[in-house]
């Protein structure tokens, strides 16, 4: 754990440019555009990294909406600050082994580029829909199949080298295991999209080329 968060302190300033997010801002709106967000939501954005993604929820939630960041290291969420007045978003340092909030206070739980670095993922998965109200929605995002996530991770080396995302069969279950219902799973050339609902008709789907206001906040540091 201390490698992986050094590695991510030392990359954090120059993390967008190297992976060139932003030029990928219509990919992301795209992205996102498949969160089902409404004006007024409460969304907490997991691993939010440099937070890339949270000027797009706060438009899409609105001023009268609930938007907190958490990340686990400090120099990521320290990038997060450049873009804090366009998004208005809270910014939490804290772990997702342990969210410091109570349970079920977000309607969305939002995970973009993040997931493949979570050591226990089904504990992650938990702590992540535990959170979640009832008829809310879990995440799972990025701008690359799961494929090229898992090469891109091998090619890189180092603390990240193993940090891969599930087959997306193996996520379908774990998503399942943690009680998500109605599971969706996209993956493709250029896209990865993992959702569940908390409540709902328990069916699933995988596609894809390969497969086919109260917060509770209780511990973590805000900045």
């Amino acid at each position: 754990m201390d490698d992986r968060k050094s590695f991510f302190d030392d990359h954090a300033s120059s993390w967008d440019e190297s992976l060139r997010l932003q030029e990928q801002a219509l990919r992301l709106r795209d992205l996102a555009a498949t969160f089902e967000l409404h004006p007024g939501d409460h969304v907490l954005d997991v691993g939010t990294g440099t937070g890339v993604l949270l000027p797009i929820l706060r438009e899409a939630i609105g001023p009268e909406g609930l938007l907190i960041a958490m990340d686990f290291s400090f120099k990521m969420l320290e990038q997060v600050r450049k873009r804090r007045e366009a998004a208005h978003a809270d910014l939490i340092n804290a772990g997702v082994g342990m969210i410091p909030f109570r349970q079920e206070q977000f309607d969305r739980v939002t995970c973009f580029a993040a997931f493949p670095h979570f050591p226990d993922k089904k504990h992650a998965l938990s702590e992540m829909v535990r959170v979640l109200t009832r008829n809310g929605l879990l995440i799972i995002a990025h701008l690359k199949s799961a494929e090229e996530i898992n090469q891109m991770h091998s090619h890189i080396g180092g603390a990240v080298a193993h940090d891969h995302l599930p087959d997306p069969e193996m996520l379908k279950q774990l998503l399942a295991a943690v009680g998500l219902a109605t599971i969706t799973i996209v993956n493709e050339p250029g896209k990865f999209v993992a959702t569940g609902w908390k409540t709902g008709q328990k069916t699933s789907q995988v596609t894809g080329q390969e497969t086919g206001q109260e917060t509770g906040q209780e511990t973590g540091q805000e900045i």
